[in-house]
């Protein structure tokens, strides 16, 4: 990690800004009121308020200067989730509880085996069908976004790369994340201007796998280390209260995990800030290329902002926590070169008539 990356760098150069204006108090405002009506409405509100915060945040966020337009409704998020509820989320439960009543453990082991691997399978089906409703709600200058691709593919995809990176004890992961940002964004469509994921010299810069490998090593190292230290210095205080441990030793103990979690959050930071960077730099529309400045302490102070947010609002802050992190991500990015928007035209793919019921009934989904 160099100085630099701890900063948040300026802009450098010409180029299309991409901006986001929100304010945080308005995103409280929405937050708090939807929990409200949440509780009074048997979460079923949770869709218009997530209709009401995206077209807040879409309208917030500038492309040179124009404002993106969100079109979805909260009756097609109902609608989609209750179709999800019925055609798949109910069956699976039903499933999994005959199992429970009529099989034995050893059967009902193997049956819960591929119950989970089509879980997770239908994981990435869900995070498409939600992309491609997204992008298809999604407009600027008056052109619509889309999503093509294959959903069961896109699924397929997800639940091998899950496999690899478990096998892997995490090691493909990185390379995993890359690949399915790629089937998604070669996918993905301005109008009549597909997006290219491709592995540009600037991209390719990025220490993927040097970060992950402080990461990954590093937080070891860094536990070991601690572990060693605080046992030897305090284990004689555990074994001197026998059963129940003290106040004192409390204390050392979670004192001492203060430091331990942000030297790791500093490790795991890092990987993700380049993560980000990675990914944007590959993206190019129109031939116009993205880049990103997100930096390690862009991604390590939003965390801790965002956990104390979260908290002192009791939870209504969770749409302000993604604004945030929304905000920061468009606020670092630019996009370079010439984007002639009269000679885009309007997309020819069909769009969606519900929403991302699926991911929502899988709880996998943010408000953005």
């Amino acid at each position: 990690m160099t100085e630099m990356d701890f900063k948040a760098p300026q802009a450098q150069g010409d180029a299309l800004a991409i901006n986001n204006a929100s304010r945080i108090l308005p995103m409280l405002w929405i937050g708090f009121y939807t929990t409200l009506l949440n509780i009074v409405t048997l979460t079923l509100f949770r869709f218009w308020g997530r209709t009401h915060f995206r077209r807040r945040l879409w309208s917030d966020t500038t492309v040179g200067g124009e404002p993106l337009e969100y079109t979805g409704k909260g009756l097609e998020l109902f609608i989609g989730f209750f179709i999800a509820i019925f055609t798949l989320m109910l069956p699976f439960a039903g499933i999994l509880l005959a199992g429970q009543l009529f099989l034995g453990p050893e059967l009902l082991a193997a049956l819960l085996l591929p119950l989970y691997l089509v879980l997770f399978f239908v994981m990435g089906v869900a995070i498409f069908l939600a992309r491609r409703y997204h992008l298809s709600r999604t407009r600027l200058r008056g052109i619509r976004f889309a999503q093509t691709g294959s959903a069961t593919g896109y699924g397929a995809a997800t639940l091998g790369y899950l496999l690899l990176t478990g096998i892997t004890l995490g090691w493909y992961g990185p390379a995993a994340r890359i690949r399915l940002s790629r089937k998604l964004w070669n996918g993905a469509w301005f109008g009549s201007e597909q997006f290219r994921f491709e592995d540009t010299p600037e991209a390719a810069k990025e220490p993927v796998y040097a970060s992950f490998a402080l990461a990954w090593v590093g937080s070891l190292v860094a536990y070991g280390l601690w572990a060693f230290w605080f046992f030897s210095t305090f284990g004689e205080i555990a074994v001197e209260t026998g059963g129940a441990p003290g106040i004192e030793f409390i204390l050392a103990l979670y004192g001492s995990m203060i430091p331990l979690i942000l030297v790791i959050g500093l490790f795991v930071c890092w990987h993700e800030a380049v993560m980000i960077r990675r990914i944007v730099k590959s993206l190019s529309v129109a031939g116009a290329k993205f880049s990103n400045r997100m930096s390690t302490f862009d991604i390590l102070e939003l965390t801790i902002t965002n956990i104390l947010l979260f908290v002192f609002t009791l939870g209504f802050g969770f749409m302000a926590v993604q604004m945030r992190v929304w905000k920061r991500i468009a606020n670092r990015m630019e996009l370079h070169g010439e984007v002639d928007f009269s000679a885009i035209e309007q997309t020819t793919q069909a769009a969606p008539k519900q929403g991302e019921g699926l991911a929502d009934g899988l709880d996998i989904i943010s408000n953005f």
